[in-house]
This record gives structure tokens, sequence and C-alpha cells, in this order.
């Protein structure tokens, strides 16, 4: 769903001729009600696999799970296909965009890692790639050897977020953009962010290991409120337990960008915050994986407001088929979330939106 609410996205595959697979990008504006389908698009040009996010403007990217990158379809059918900054070896992946479509951002491969490369957060600006301030150590204080991703933007393009992305950390980042520059990244909760060195005895022997009790984010891509007041966040505390092995506590977690301090929500016990509004309404997701359980807290108060679909309910007069909310548009009048689906073995998106005139 576009930031304000006005567009969906996705595709729609089937089976060609040659019996080969082939993509249909669909865009429905939920405005007036059209629905644009192009194609379909052969896998050998267009392996459709994930779609990523769509402007308010109707700018849908999907990436591409073979030829590499994103692509991005128009309502109008045009094909761009974003690129990296110039000496990029690798093709890009846009993971989210402004309300205006102004800012994309997302990563690509700086080399081929291989040979000593990152991945570094890049942010475009009307079209053009630019690197985003990179930190000097990792989520765990140590030199990087994968690199960062960027998640996530608000709708009006002022609060970033990415993740650490070192395969024991995911540990989330931000950054602030004023439109000329871009500010040195900070950590997500870093007022109550801890590093604790410790030794570490398993199978590979003894080694020194940075716990670290901090704010995590992985591929989420909506997790910060429209004005980036909010980001939403998961709150990971790190000891080492009596087999010697890492045990982790996780909480859900919100970071004020405005007054930088972090809300961490015990009621709940094990769960992660998937969402929140400007005017502080929490989404959290009961669990930490294949969460299909939600509730809503409001983070002024510290007031529990049911669980996701009675909140629905109550406030929209719609039912819906459980899951969790992902997202919520600054006006109120429409939400993105997702359910386990009638097989119970994947998930199902659905959308609420005003009904048409």
């Amino acid at each position: 769903m576009s930031p304000n609410g006005r567009f969906v996205g996705g595709y729609a595959a089937s089976v060609a001729p040659d019996d080969s697979w082939q993509y249909s990008p669909v865009i429905t504006d939920l405005e007036t009600g059209e629905v644009y389908e192009f194609g379909p698009y052969p896998e050998a040009i267009h392996f459709l696999t994930q779609t990523m996010c769509i402007s308010d403007h109707g700018v849908l990217f999907i990436k591409d799970g073979y030829n590499g990158g994103t692509v991005a379809f128009d309502t109008e059918g045009n094909i761009t296909e974003p690129r990296s900054p110039e000496g990029y070896k690798g093709k890009p992946t846009i993971e989210a965009t402004s309300s205006d479509g102004k800012y994309w951002v997302g990563y690509a491969n700086d080399d081929i890692l291989s040979e000593g490369g990152l991945t570094r957060p890049l942010l475009w600006t009307d079209g053009i790639p630019a690197e985003l301030p990179f930190p000097d150590k990792n989520f765990r204080n140590e030199d990087f050897r994968v690199g960062i991703m960027a998640r996530g933007i608000s709708a009006n393009g002022e609060i970033i977020y990415g993740t650490s992305w070192e395969n024991d950390d995911c540990g989330m980042l931000y950054w602030k953009n004023n439109g000329t520059t871009v500010e040195e990244p900070r950590w997500v909760g870093d007022d109550i962010r801890r590093l604790t060195p410790v030794i570490v005895e398993d199978w590979m022997g003894e080694y020194e290991y940075n716990l670290v009790d901090g704010c995590i984010c992985t591929a989420e891509t909506t997790k910060v409120s429209p004005s980036g007041k909010w980001i939403a966040t998961t709150y990971r505390k790190e000891e080492v337990g009596s087999d010697g092995f890492i045990a982790y506590v996780q909480r859900p977690a919100f970071y004020n960008t405005e007054t930088e301090t972090t809300t961490v929500v015990e009621d709940y016990g094990e769960a992660t915050g998937m969402h929140v509004t400007d005017d502080g309404i929490a989404f959290i997701g009961i669990g930490t994986m294949f969460i299909t359980e939600g509730k809503v807290y409001d983070l002024n108060t510290g007031t529990d407001l049911g669980n996701m679909a009675d909140w629905v309910a109550e406030n929209y007069g719609i039912i819906i088929p459980g899951g969790v909310i992902e997202y919520i548009s600054a006006d109120g009048r429409y939400i993105f979330g997702t359910s386990v689906n009638a097989l119970g073995n994947g998930f199902d998106d659905w959308y609420i939106a005003p009904p048409l005139q």
C-alpha cells in the first residue's frame, strides 16, 4: 500500500504456453477503483518475486529474483530499472518510498562480496542514487563484515531506518533527512543500548564477544510513523546461558525520534513492535516469528486497547480475518495488514479503504 493509502500494488503469476512462468504487475487506485494491469512479461525478462513498495503516484517496485535488482512500473505502463551509484557492481533493491515518490531507500553491494565489498544503504532523490552515511562500527561495535540495508522511510521523507546485517545482530539504526543533507546515523533506542564484553565458549572454542541490549529489526519496511516521529522496533536483551549459548529476551519497543527516548512495553511478554501512528497508537505482534496475532497499545497512557481485530471492528465497523496491522495512513482512513491464509501454510495481505463514491 502507498503511504497515503491511495494505491495498492502487486503482481499475478501465470503459466506461458511453453510452461515457463510469466508475470503481470497490477496496480489498483483505491480512490477510483481503476485497475491497471500490464504484461504478462516472460520470466526471462522480468522474474518478479516480491512486491516491495508503491508511491502515492502509483509507481510500483517489484524485486526481480533472477536478474537481480528492482523493477518499477507506473500506471501508464512505463518500466524503469533503478540504478546503483557509480562504480557499484550490484543491482539495487528498493525497499520503500516517500509519499510523493521523491525519495526511495534501499541497498546494493558496492563490490563483489567475495572480494571484500559491503552492502551499502542507499537513498535515491528524484531517481539519483547516493550512499547514506555509514557508521564506523557495527551493532556489536566491531568491524563490518556484511553491511547495512536501508529498510524504510517516513511518508514525508524525513526519517529513514535500516538494519545492520551481520547475521547475528540485525541492529536497527536511523538517519534524519532534512532535504539537503542526511545526518550521521544513530542506533534506534540508543538511550537504552548497552554493550557487555564476554568470553563465549562453544564448538568454535573460546572467543571474545560483545553482548548487546538494543533495538533490532529484520526486513520489515513499515516500522516508521508517517511523520517519522515514532519508530516501532524490538528491544532484545542478551546474556550467556548456563549452557554457554546466547539467550535472548525480546520486548516490543517504540522510539521517539523527537525526544530520542525509547518506550519498552512489558505487558505482552515475547512480542514485536510492528507499526505505530504519529499520535502514539502502537501495534504489537505477539511472538517474534510467524506472527499471527496482534495487540493495540496506547503509548501516551500505557494502556491496552485490545486485539487488532476488535480494535478495527470498534473503530471502522469492519470485520478483518484476524492477523496483524502493518501500516495505517496518516489520515487513518487506510489500513494494510496480513493474516494466515485459509490453508494455514502462508499469509494473505489485506487492506481497508473508504467506500468508493
